[in-house]
């Protein structure tokens, strides 16, 4: 084989398929043990198409082609709230990092006598190679990430963000969180993964203090972290505060639009309320479609009555569907008679 040949095959295996089959792995761990902690996995998504559990089903929808298998866990929201904590979800993180190192270990005690083999290496063989090291290395990286997320981020922006969160799980409201913006918390070098998260809750603290004006700075700067980058599903909260934001505070129909296109059918299958709360100021202001956003304010107050979420959440929704069907009302009252005489 030449260099470039055996380069091609080390990268197929090291770079794709052991990617893919980490990925794989990880996904069937979570699939397996998440009950176990009060959680369940939410969506799968993969290849262009997407599994998202709604009202207990599964339904099927696609966005834009990727070749990573990406899934989502949570909490079970059929469990009483008071069920979740942070430390099962560090458990469940815990459990499937070693259960990918097992799968590691096995893969290669399995193809050991490749490893050892004397003589040169033909391209099966170098390809078995580069897909047993590729699976321990992501193994192992999943162990840095577990251990560098408890030892080293639950000092920096990510653990104050668990202790939002944490808040919101034990019934405090959006608004009593008092919080400010990410650098004015005086945390060094956030990741952009530790700021998207932030601003989806920084965003709902703001809509319930009525702060619209203090959007605008998060709002362009998560826009800049996700406009060159792929959709991942652990983006999407920080794709529905765009949405909305873009839509309702500062109308843009060109970026309102590549958000929905990005997002494909993920935001139209989801039954959730802040979906359907999306949806209907993204009808309203982008479309002026005021059927169509008046039957999205609907189905979001139905979707409230599901339980499903938070109750400081459900609140929030609540609030800010309430507030678009007033102005919904005003535009569909019917013009009195005495007025029409009059004019």
């Amino acid at each position: 084989m030449s260099i470039l040949e055996k380069i091609g095959v080390f990268a197929l295996g090291f770079l794709l398929i052991a990617v893919l089959a980490s990925e794989l792995v990880d996904l069937m761990a979570n699939l397996i043990f998440a009950p176990f902690f009060g959680m369940r996995v939410t969506t799968i998504s993969f290849f262009g198409l997407e599994f998202t559990i709604s009202d207990n089903k599964w339904m099927k929808t696609f966005h834009k082609l990727s070749p990573i298998i990406q899934h989502d866990v949570r909490f079970d929201s059929r469990k009483p709230v008071e069920s979740f904590s942070d430390k099962k979800a560090d458990m469940l993180r815990f459990v499937t990092v070693i259960a990918k190192l097992t799968v590691a270990v096995l893969i290669c005690m399995l193809f050991r006598g490749v490893f050892t083999k004397t003589g040169a290496y033909n391209m099966l063989d170098l390809f078995v190679i580069s897909f047993a090291v590729g699976m321990m290395f992501h193994a192992l990286f999943s162990l840095g990430i577990y251990l560098y997320t408890n030892l080293v981020l639950m000092k920096r922006l990510g653990g104050y963000i668990n202790t939002l969160i944490k808040r919101l799980r034990q019934g405090e409201s959006f608004a009593s969180l008092d919080m400010k913006p990410v650098e004015e918390l005086g945390y060094k070098n956030p990741t952009k993964t530790e700021q998207l998260l932030y601003y989806q809750i920084y965003m709902g603290y703001l809509a319930a203090v009525g702060n619209y004006d203090g959007m605008c700075g998060p709002s362009h700067q998560a826009m800049n972290f996700l406009i060159d980058r792929e959709y991942f599903v652990q983006d999407t909260g920080s794709y529905y505060w765009l949405i909305f934001f873009f839509s309702e505070i500062e109308p843009n129909i060109p970026l309102t639009d590549m958000l929905m296109k990005r997002l494909g059918d993920v935001i139209k299958s989801d039954r959730d309320a802040n979906a359907k709360r999306v949806l209907a100021y993204y009808f309203f202001n982008i479309r002026r479609d005021f059927t169509s956003a008046q039957q999205m304010v609907d189905a979001g107050l139905q979707a409230l009555n599901s339980n499903s979420g938070l109750a400081t959440e459900r609140e929030l929704e609540r609030q800010l569907l309430n507030e678009l069907n007033e102005r919904l009302q005003l535009i569909n009252k019917p013009v009195s008679p005495s007025l029409l005489s009059q004019s």
